[in-house]
């Protein structure tokens, strides 16, 4: 085979491609009352965690898989049948036997999924989906108990990977009937899940006994360890940033949390050298020196980090792919483009051309660094669900080409240790890989609030217990200690503050909060009302505003009387989901409507031009029960209206300061009160070349006519 003849070739000039996937799901479980509160853990297990390693199996690939604990102890809680999901219990039932509320609960819930390559790919997914309606809130009434059990089917199949559906008949011959599906059959496409979930651990221990992959963990709650080291760390890359009130200052916490994470996976996969990456990236001088001591065999971050600890920066690109150490722990810098490539930009590409792109990268490397070393690192889980297939033909494509170019070789990140000589660095800029600070996880005052609570909590509930569970390394964690791990976790920051959006927001901050409640229980004490209060305000439909009264914009491309767009409404775009994206960024839109149009203006117009390229178009993707493609074309400056491939209509648009759209309202069919999703999109030669926001949809309520007697005063 094609792997063979490149073994037999000399490969001290090739370059080792170095892959990382990171898995990482937060703790979702209730300490008070012992139920999962999110699915996500199941779901990700059912669509990702196996069908990754199979596709490494059938290309013979070598990858690293970075695991972190509190997913893999969520996996053996529902691999041992001892996880309560409220999610799959009710998705279980069958529909005459819930009540009003639960028929309501998995009719606002069961379209989690992607809506393009899920729900309006398929016909029943679709057509329940029209069903639910597209108003402020969605309505069950409609359901019938039918209509409910096609809904728990399609979520299961929406949400079941490549490798799955081609293997199993049962999930293929459920995709294949698309409705009308009885009861049993639904029980046997959750065992069938079940079946896939419960694979997951022992697959992972059988390949990295084969030696195909290696195992790498984070520390066990995926916290920020230079946080929790010390919050002034914060102002190292970002000074003047705002900080809690509270001294959060815990090294002591942040050992504990590597060595918890070392030994979960010691206990799960068995006693080998790890390395770690660490969450988000996220490193300091102190944090390396803490992964150094507690057995880390190596870590990684982001290339920014790397650029701020050179003396005179990342002059030349060739510096990025060479394995580097700290205080004696090497240390790999990931290419931010190439990972960002796969996480946020192949989907919408051909696959042939995708994986032809990322190999003519790979290849420019390998000239400018022979013999180097190069880390891809993102996540393993999210970026999919937009790819076609799960993924599944681009990675395979991939994992091919790499065998067949003897310029490259994959590596395991140890692979690439054992033939390297590490370069001395003699600083380490502390950092993470979202923009090489910490501002994503505190400053915001919803952040600086939850910080202050954690540290408030732990004085009022922890006295020597970490000093003693350090001392006694051979002792299992109390349930007092595991419970500040788990509420120092990364995830609860994340979606507090205006940066990242989620339709369970209100459940991540209640997550946090009983953590922190768990904490009180474990002593025997009262729980502080403090913690009964929301940190996170009502998720709204839209970060921005909404317009104050319909308006006429003359459609020319140009900034001219100040009272032309005033009313207008405005959607943040940069406000991403679980993912982060670091590439060229549309900020915000401005938008409004009349009796005739709906009105588009993006002030970015060369960001545009730029990533659309010439012969591109700049799409907007509207969705109601419908949807609808708004193209416009740079270079003929033409709008048009798509529906299912074809233009249906025309609109009006001019691009000069700004780019102004105007799309007739006839086509949408909009009532008063219909909520509209939008996404943006940069087309270069069919291919995606830019996404906002960079996951799910931005959202905005049409009000019609009601908008002007809303906002109407004397």
């Amino acid at each position: 085979m094609a792997a063979d003849s490149v073994a037999s070739t000399d490969r001290t000039d090739t370059l080792k491609v170095c892959i990382l996937w990171h898995m990482h799901q937060p703790d979702y479980r209730d300490p008070v009352s012992g139920q999962t509160l999110l699915p996500w853990t199941w779901l990700h297990g059912v669509k990702d965690y196996a069908e990754m390693l199979e596709t490494v199996v059938e290309t013979d690939a070598r990858v690293t898989v970075n695991l972190v604990p509190s997913l893999l102890e969520q996996l053996e809680g529902y691999r041992d049948g001892t996880t309560r999901d409220c999610w799959l219990e009710m998705i279980a039932r069958p529909p005459q036997e819930l009540s009003v509320a639960e028929r309501q609960f998995l009719v606002d819930q069961l379209f989690s999924v992607n809506e393009e390559t899920q729900i309006f790919a398929n016909r029943r997914y679709h057509q329940l989906y029209q069903l639910r309606g597209i108003g402020a809130q969605p309505d069950a009434q409609h359901f019938n108990d039918q209509d409910l059990l096609d809904l728990q089917v399609w979520f299961l199949l929406a949400w079941t990977g490549s490798h799955l559906r081609r293997k199993s008949e049962l999930v293929a011959e459920l995709l294949q009937q698309g409705e009308y599906f009885r009861e049993e059959q639904k029980q046997q496409l959750l065992s069938r899940c079940n079946e896939e979930l419960n694979r997951v651990i022992d697959f992972h221990r059988q390949l990295e006994e084969s030696g195909q992959i290696e195992i790498s963990v984070t520390p066990y709650a995926h916290p920020i360890l230079p946080l929790l080291c010390d919050l002034h760390t914060a102002q190292e890359p970002s000074p003047g940033l705002p900080l809690p009130a509270a001294d959060f200052r815990h090294p002591e916490d942040a050992r504990l949390q590597v060595r918890e994470g070392l030994r979960t996976a010691e206990r799960i996969f068995g006693q080998r050298q790890r390395g770690m990456w660490p969450a988000e990236g996220g490193v300091s001088a102190e944090a390396a020196k803490l992964l150094r001591e507690e057995g880390a065999v190596w870590a990684a971050t982001d290339e920014d980090i790397l650029a701020r600890s050179l003396d005179n920066g990342l002059s030349h690109r060739s510096q990025l792919y060479t394995i580097y150490q700290y205080d004696g722990l090497p240390l790999l810098f990931r290419d931010r483009e190439l990972s960002d490539r796969i996480g946020f930009l192949y989907a919408g590409w051909n696959t042939e051309e995708a994986v032809g792109d990322l190999l003519r990268r790979l290849q420019q490397i390998s000239h400018q660094a022979p013999g180097g070393t190069v880390a891809i690192i993102l996540d393993g889980e999210n970026c999919w669900e937009r790819y076609p297939d799960n993924g599944y033909p681009f990675l395979r494509d991939f994992y091919l080409a790499l065998h067949n170019d003897p310029r490259l070789e994959m590596a395991t990140i140890q692979d690439a240790l054992a033939d390297s000589e590490p370069v001395p660095l003699n600083r380490l800029a502390a950092g993470s890989w979202i923009r090489s600070d910490f501002t994503t996880w505190i400053g915001h005052s919803e952040e600086n609030r939850a910080w202050e609570l954690l540290q408030q909590a732990r004085t009022e509930t922890i006295r020597d217990e970490i000093t003693r569970a350090l001392d006694h390394p051979d002792e299992p964690l109390s349930d007092l200690v595991r419970e500040l791990l788990r509420a120092e976790g990364s995830d609860w920051f994340w979606w507090f503050g205006d940066e990242h959006t989620t339709a369970q927001a209100d459940i991540f901050d209640r997550l946090f909060r009983l953590h922190l409640e768990g904490l009180y229980h474990a002593k025997g004490f009262p729980v502080p009302s403090r913690l009964h209060q929301a940190i996170k305000p009502v998720v709204k439909y839209i970060a921005g505003f909404e317009p104050t009264a319909r308006f006429t914009p003359d459609i020319d491309g140009r900034l001219g009387d100040y009272f032309e767009w005033l009313p207008a409404g405005r959607i943040e775009l940069s406000s991403g989901g679980a993912m982060y994206t670091s590439r060229e960024s549309l900020e915000e839109l401005y938008y409004g409507y009349d009796d005739q149009n709906l009105y588009f203006r993006f002030d970015q117009p060369e960001v545009l031009k730029s990533l659309c390229g010439h012969g591109g178009c700049f799409e907007v993707r509207l969705m109601t029960n419908k949807l609808y493609q708004l193209r416009y074309r740079f270079d003929h400056n033409t709008c048009k209206v798509l529906f299912e491939g074809k233009v249906v209509e025309t609109g009006n648009a001019a691009c000069d300061q700004i780019l102004e759209l105007a799309m007739p309202l006839n086509v949408l069919q909009l009532r008063e009160g219909d909520i509209v999703n939008l996404s943006c999109y940069a087309l270069q030669k069919g291919r995606e070349n830019g996404r906002w926001p960079s996951e799910g949809n931005a959202s905005f309520c049409f009000r019609g006519s009601n908008l002007d007697e809303d906002n109407w005063i004397i």
